[in-house]
């Protein structure tokens, strides 16, 4: 070939390279298996009688896209998931939701009571758990665990710092906690919360109990919702369902590399640990139309909608348990926390105990229209929902009995059994006919067994988006937009300029503008104090241990707590600024993130955020007008402008320039 030819057939070449490089296209690379994963094998009976660590991953809308036979894929959106379902215990979860709503799959993991008992479309983080409330958390703490509650999304959403404190974590790492820089399109990346996950395992010397969930592939799933997509998705589709099957295969991946993070972190350490990994519902794959026109379903009347559209799967992996254990799981999420116990060897409680019987008669509630259809006791269903609604009850007044001002004295047995999970609470409605009301007052809910399993309160991907992503109008908005000082994914932005200073330093945020919904009789309270008496209540209403996860007296942390300010630099600055009269602070310290937002003289400014121990101002000239000082401070800020932790103040002096 002529030299000219070949200089020209290299120039176009070269030309092709670069244009498909800044149009961000990737060849899918050569699928790879996941790695081996090589388990400490030999453990010396005083290791395995150790509490073991219990890591409950609640992956959002996780579900195996490939089950949909009629697309093909370039490679395994989760081949790690697909490796563990070969060795370890596996399943699905009949999940009560579609599309969204993961707080109410997060209560049945966590409470084991059912969302079968509560009225259609509610969110009982919201409506009800306004007191404390019985769960895992609270009864792993007694037992000596540290407990974290991790979600990286707003703190204020699902009222989730108050709802966690109730149910007796004492950490809760909210997305004010996370850093900007790991954001994985519109939401936190997986890989940051498994990274907080092996934080925390770290931080405490003993067992963790630890339920976190993830947002980076919540919904939405139209194209070009990540930056690059590595997955490329074959069938019979029209342009617009491929582009979604991309979007979420491509999601999928991100929560399986994380799985796989996580899990070959704990198969290198000599302590016992249980990995839970599920998803929460299906995705909605924008109003069913890669389900339909996958020919998955033939639409919402389809009869085997169900099975379809509410199994999530679910793996359970450790790193101590013999491989000859694996078990293959179909139940409720309302079982999966007393199933864990079991499998960790933990100490239960009569209301976790009569559930694990309960599973192993009635491993899953369906929707009360399928009763018949999957052979379901509706005696079995009807003492469930009587000890549901009496537990919540009797943890509602004796919230009321230790409330401040209460009348303390003979509560003819409402507060007597302020312990939720004491067998008196839970054997005192096992005949039925407590379930219409508890000592003459009406339970809340009585008949919400008939709710379709689709309590998506919009019906489709719409209440995923605006009653679980926070963005009203469903568009692609980033939802750390608007917060102070980090809109828009920049490490720095708008503060807004009103003065917090006065509720500096309030580790409690204020939920006063999030639904306070009255505390509807039946579902509120949870307190546990043993007693089970009909007697003064006043000696044990506030006594409510583990198993009530009342946390009076016991510390309530909202992130990493108060930031610190170790040094600012420059230590001092000179009236007028430098040359160019600009003036600059760095502050060094830590721990900052997202919510982390200089205050100099109680006023926000545009805080830059460089890493979790470093942020930096550009002062505005009016500041260094004049010789004086200036109070600096970090405040941790939400996105409704409330403080919900302040450092101390450092002062620094502005001085005339030396001449």
């Amino acid at each position: 070939m002529p030299l000219f030819l070949r200089l020209t057939a290299l120039t176009c070449g070269l030309f092709l390279l670069v244009i498909l490089q800044a149009s961000g296209y990737i060849r899918p690379p050569v699928p790879l298996p996941p790695p081996e994963i090589e388990m400490q094998t030999e453990w010396s009976p005083e290791e395995l009688q150790k509490p073991p660590n219990i890591i409950i991953l609640l992956s959002e809308a996780f579900w195996d896209i490939t089950q949909i036979k009629s697309l093909h894929f370039s490679e395994d959106p989760a081949p790690m998931f697909h490796a563990l379902q070969e060795k370890f215990t596996h399943g699905t979860l009949l999940s009560p939701m579609f599309g969204g709503g993961t707080a109410n799959v997060e209560l049945e993991v966590l409470t084991g009571h059912s969302m079968r008992f509560f009225p259609e479309d509610s969110t009982p983080y919201e409506q009800y758990i306004k007191q404390p409330t019985a769960s895992l958390a609270s009864l792993l703490s007694e037992q000596g665990y540290a407990t974290t509650a991790i979600s990286p999304f707003y703190h204020w959403f699902f009222n989730s710092s108050e709802v966690y404190k109730h149910l007796g974590f004492s950490r809760f790492i909210s997305l004010e906690y996370f850093n900007p820089d790991e954001y994985v399109g519109p939401y936190i990346g997986d890989h940051a919360v498994v990274r907080r996950i092996i934080e925390e395992t770290e931080r405490s010397p003993g067992a963790d109990f630890i339920f976190a969930n993830t947002m980076e592939n919540h919904y939405h799933y139209w194209p070009g919702k990540f930056k690059k997509n590595h997955i490329e998705v074959k069938g019979h589709l029209s342009n617009t369902a491929k582009g979604i099957a991309e979007t979420y295969a491509q999601g999928m991946s991100g929560a399986d590399r994380a799985l796989q993070e996580l899990i070959l972190h704990f198969s290198r350490l000599k302590e016992p640990t249980i990995v839970v990994f599920f998803g929460d519902h299906l995705p909605s794959l924008e109003k069913l139309q890669v389900y339909k026109e996958s020919n998955y379903i033939g639409g919402e009347d389809d009869p085997d909608f169900l099975e379809k559209m509410h199994n999530t799967p679910v793996v359970i992996w450790s790193n101590y348990l013999p491989k000859e254990s694996k078990e293959e799981l179909h139940m409720s999420p309302s079982f999966l926390g007393p199933y864990v116990l079991n499998l960790a060897k933990r100490p239960g409680s009569p209301y976790t105990d009569y559930l694990s019987d309960l599973y192993r008669k009635m491993p899953v509630l369906p929707p009360k229209a399928y009763y018949e259809a999957m052979n379901i006791d509706v005696n079995l269903v009807k003492q469930y929902e009587d000890r549901q609604k009496a537990i919540l009850e009797l943890e509602k007044q004796a919230a009321a009995a230790s409330a401040p001002g209460a009348v303390h004295g003979d509560t003819t047995g409402a507060a007597g059994g302020v312990d939720a999970y004491s067998e008196d609470a839970s054997n005192a409605v096992s005949a039925g006919g407590a379930s219409d009301t508890v000592n003459g007052d009406a339970v809340a809910g009585s008949d919400a067994s008939n709710a379709t399993g689709r309590a998506d309160a919009a019906g489709s991907d719409v209440s995923s988006a605006a009653a679980e992503a926070g963005t009203a109008d469903n568009s692609d908005v980033n939802p750390a937009a608007g917060r102070a000082g980090m809109a828009d994914n920049s490490p720095s932005g708008s503060t807004g300029t009103g003065d917090a200073s006065d509720t500096a330093g309030n580790t409690a945020p204020d939920n006063s503008d999030v639904n306070p919904a009255a505390a509807e009789a039946g579902m509120a309270d949870n307190s546990s104090s043993g007693s089970t008496g009909t007697g003064d209540a006043s000696d044990t209403a506030g006594s409510a241990g583990a198993a009530g996860g009342d946390t009076k007296g016991k510390p309530f942390i909202l992130g990493y707590g108060e930031p610190l300010i170790e040094r600012v630099s420059p230590a001092s600055l000179t009236v007028g600024g430098d040359t160019f009269g600009r003036s600059q602070l760095t502050i060094h310290g830590g721990r900052y993130g997202l919510g982390c937002t200089v205050f100099i003289n109680g006023e926000a400014q545009q805080t830059t955020w460089q890493s979790e121990s470093s942020l930096s101002v550009n002062l505005p000239k009016t500041l260094t007008t004049h010789a004086g000082t200036l109070d600096v401070q970090v405040r941790v800020v939400d996105s409704k402008n409330r403080v919900l932790a302040a450092s101390r103040l450092v002062k620094i002096p502005v001085q005339e320039k030396k001449h």
